[in-house]
Order: C-alpha cells, then structure tokens, then sequence
C-alpha cells in the first residue's frame, strides 16, 4: 500500500488538530450547561456543533457529489510543487477573524432542538464523511472541482477542505467565549 500523498495527509492533520481544539473548547463547559444560550440571539454550545456539523456535512456531500460526476477523469497530481503547503492555498485569516459577525446562511443554521451529545455525534458523522472523501481522492489533482462560498468566492477542492478546518477554529473560539459567559452566570 502507497503512502498518502502529503496534500491528503496536510489537510487531515489540519483537520485532527482542530478538533483537539474544539473538543478542548467544549470540555470547557459544563456538562448541563451545554444547551443554554449565554445571551438572548447566541448559540449555546449545542447549536454551535450542530452548525458545524451541517456545515461540514454540507462541504463533505458537495465534494463527494463534485468528484463523483467527475467521474475518474482526475490524472494524479503532477503540479505538485515541493513544500507548498495545501493549507496555505486558501487564506484561513479572514475565517479566524471574529471581529465581524458572519450570519450563517439557511441551510447552515443550527437544529434548535438538537441536544449536545446529538449534536457532537453529527459532527464526527460529518468529519469521517470529510476524511473519506479525501482519502478516496488521495494523489489524485482535484483541484478543477470548485464550487462558490457564499463569503470567499469559488473555492477548489482542497480550499474546501482547509476552509473546513479553519471555519472549525473560528467555532472554537466562540465556544471559549460561550463557556466563559456560562460561567459568569453560576
């Protein structure tokens, strides 16, 4: 068995390490706190996860639909240039970037009524959904399988796939703040 190209295995690591963060981040709240809302008009963190995981769920089945009509017209990646970084291929500062809030779009709103631990089952449904779709294009240059984000534009396969990670530790940050407003309400 050949090793994975280190594109596929860039953004996997990218992917695994933000969600160390994130389950970091939700650890971070209590256990019963999980579905309240901090404020009138904010998520808690349930509907943070929930949001995630639509999300993701979303970026996994739109890849997955966009290879699939491709069909296996993809040539094995020749333009690969040594120590470019996949990750970088897509600008993560303006996803970090939290001092502007993004209204998510319909098809991303959180299930209002999702509890926590639901909502963090969806989540990891949707990132081996996202890792399987990666890995069955391992070594393969997907990059002519783009699609428009709402925000950044048209986006090629591995730009979804970082942006995946990125919009990841954005949601990170926010469930900090969500725990540190529970908390100050005890």
């Amino acid at each position: 068995m050949r090793a994975m190209h280190r594109w596929t295995t860039e953004l996997l690591d990218h992917l695994a390490c933000g969600r160390a963060k994130l389950l970091d981040a939700v650890s971070a709240t209590a256990y019963p706190l999980r579905g309240r809302s901090p404020a009138a008009g904010r998520w808690s963190v349930a509907n943070v996860l929930s949001h995630l995981a639509r999300t993701e769920g979303q970026i996994a089945s739109m890849l997955q639909r966009r290879t699939t009509a491709s069909g296996s017209t993809f040539a094995d990646v020749t333009r690969d240039v040594a120590g470019a970084s996949i990750v970088d291929s897509f600008d993560g500062a303006p996803v970090l970037d939290r001092s502007e809030r993004v209204e998510a779009p319909e098809w991303a709103q959180p299930d209002y009524d999702m509890s926590a631990d639901d909502a963090m089952r969806a989540l990891v449904k949707a990132r081996q959904r996202l890792a399987g779709v990666l890995t069955l294009n391992d070594g393969l240059d997907v990059r002519a399988v783009r699609q428009e984000h709402f925000f950044f534009g048209e986006l090629d396969f591995y730009q979804w796939a970082a942006f995946a990670g990125f919009h990841e530790r954005r949601h990170t940050e926010q469930l900090r703040e969500i725990a540190a407003a529970l908390a100050g309400q005890r």
